[in-house]
Order: structure tokens, then C-alpha cells, then sequence
């Protein structure tokens, strides 16, 4: 479905995608994006239409300050802000840019995607459980979760929220890898500015881990969790201390029978 959105790329619905039971996630339940600091009049007015009545940012404070959401909360619009990124490594937006020009002969750009991806996985179980019990609140519907560019730290919980609920893997993955066409242009941009800032010192190939989406990257730490845990379900409520009944919500909210669909 197209959003007519001029101002905010990589928005989309997590569901719309059968399970391997074939049951359809219902749509409209919750969507993703990247930040909302740069939205139109029509954009904030087409954002409105869609009656999203929670957001989840998992932005750095820093992020948060450096680009302020043009979506405040208020009577209609409840906000959870919490970051799964690495507390040790926060930096504005600019100011990570910044870093990767700084740092683009000695540092290992993929590794740092990878090391990402293993925090988000394994040292954010806290944070797992404040988002996904905020997300099961059904008054919470339709919600919006978004972090900068909408890819990583969002594409990673949308995952997991999609695996749990029984979404076969490579239809997630598939889902996953979609920020890579929705963001090109973007990415595109950013990866000039970045060249043009290092005066050209850094190769598209070096800068490239860090603005793309890897199967790899994903499915890393999918296998450590598998590894670990056995299953997503598992890994939520032993690992993430999730309560059951914020898991049994969150399937009720989203499972609908395909029929009649």
C-alpha cells in the first residue's frame, strides 16, 4: 500500500504476511518507519488519517534532540521512548557521520553492524520488554514504531515480532531487506556526503556496510538466539522476561484467519 508520504520513507505495515499456518497478520496493527523530523504539513495531515494512537521511538536521546519527531505526544498520542542501541556509543546523527569519516581507515565498519545486532539481541532484553509489552496494549492501536532510518533498530524488533508470531523466516527476511529499495535514494545521499566529507578518501564499498540491511546481519544473531533459546517464543519470555500474557496479547491483536480476506 502506498502512504503518499513526501518527507517520510521506509513506512510500511508489519503485517499483511502470512504465517506458516497460514493465517494473515492483521494490517493496521502496528507500522514502521524512520524519524519523523522532517514531515510535511500533508504528511503530518496523511499521518493523522492513519489514527495511530501510540509511538514507540527507539532513538538515543541524543537522536531524539538532534532531530525533534514533528509528532508530539498528547491526549491522542501516546509515546514509549527507549533505545536499544549501545548506551556507550551514543552520537547524534551528524555527529556519526562524523565518526565513520574520523575513523575510515582503521575501523572495521561491518564488524560495528555486527556487534550492533549482537547488543540488540543479547544486552537489551529490558528494553525487549518495555516494547513489546507497550506494542500488546490493543487501546495502544494502531501504533508506529520508528528509530533514525527505520532499518536496524527497527527492522530487528519488527523481526522478531513477526518471527514470533509464527511468520516463516525467509518471509521475514524478505521483509527485512525491503529498508534496501525503500531508502536507496536516501542512502544514496547520505553515502555522497559521507565521500564528499572524507574528500573522497572513503570508497563506496567501505561505507556501504553501515547504510545497507544484511541478511547477515539478522541472521547472526537469529542463530545464537536459536542456539540459546530454541525458539523466539522462548528467547522473549525466558530471555527478555516477557510475560505470557503480553506474548498471548500480541498474538490476539495480530492473528486473524485468512478467510474471507
Amino acid at each position: 500500500m502506498n502512504y503518499n508520504f513526501k518527507k517520510l520513507f521506509n513506512f510500511r505495515d508489519v503485517g499483511g504476511v502470512v504465517t506458516e499456518n497460514g493465517e494473515k497478520l492483521k494490517e493496521g496493527v502496528l507500522f514502521r518507519s524512520e524519524d519523523l523530523s522532517k514531515l510535511t504539513k500533508q504528511d503530518i495531515e496523511t499521518f493523522r488519517q492513519l489514527n495511530i494512537k501510540a509511538i514507540c521511538d527507539l532513538r538515543m536521546p541524543s537522536e531524539q534532540k538532534s532531530k525533534v519527531s514533528r509528532v508530539q505526544p498528547g491526549p491522542d498520542i501516546e509515546l514509549l521512548s527507549v533505545s536499544i542501541h549501545d548506551k556507550s556509543q551514543e552520537f547524534t546523527h551528524f555527529e556519526f557521520l562524523k565518526f565513520l569519516v574520523s575513523k575510515s581507515t582503521t575501523v572495521d565498519f561491518e564488524k560495528i553492524m555486527r556487534d550492533m545486532y549482537e547488543h540488540m539481541a543479547f544486552g537489551c532484553h529490558d528494553e525487549m520488554k518495555e516494547i513489546i509489552c507497550f506494542l500488546s496494549d490493543a487501546n495502544r492501536v494502531p501504533a508506529l514504531i520508528h528509530c533514525t532510518g527505520g532499518k536496524d533498530r527497527t527492522g530487528f524488533v519488527a523481526a522478531i515480532i513477526q518471527l514470533y508470531l509464527g511468520v516463516p523466516y525467509e518471509t521475514v527476511i524478505d521483509e527485512y531487506l525491503k529498508s534496501n529499495d525503500l531508502i536507496a535514494a536516501k542512502m544514496k545521499r547520505t553515502e555522497s556526503f559521507i565521500r564528499w566529507m572524507s574528500l573522497f578518501r572513503i570508497s563506496p564499498e567501505q561505507i556501504r556496510p553501515v547504510l545497507e540491511v544484511r541478511r547477515e546481519y539478522f541472521e547472526d544473531v537469529y542463530q545464537k538466539i536459536m542456539k540459546q533459546y530454541g525458539d523466539i517464543g522462548t528467547y522473549l519470555e525466558k530471555g527478555c522476561n516477557i510475560p505470557r500474557g503480553c506474548l498471548e496479547q500480541l498474538n490476539e491483536m495480530f492473528l486473524s484467519s485468512n478467510e474471507g480476506q
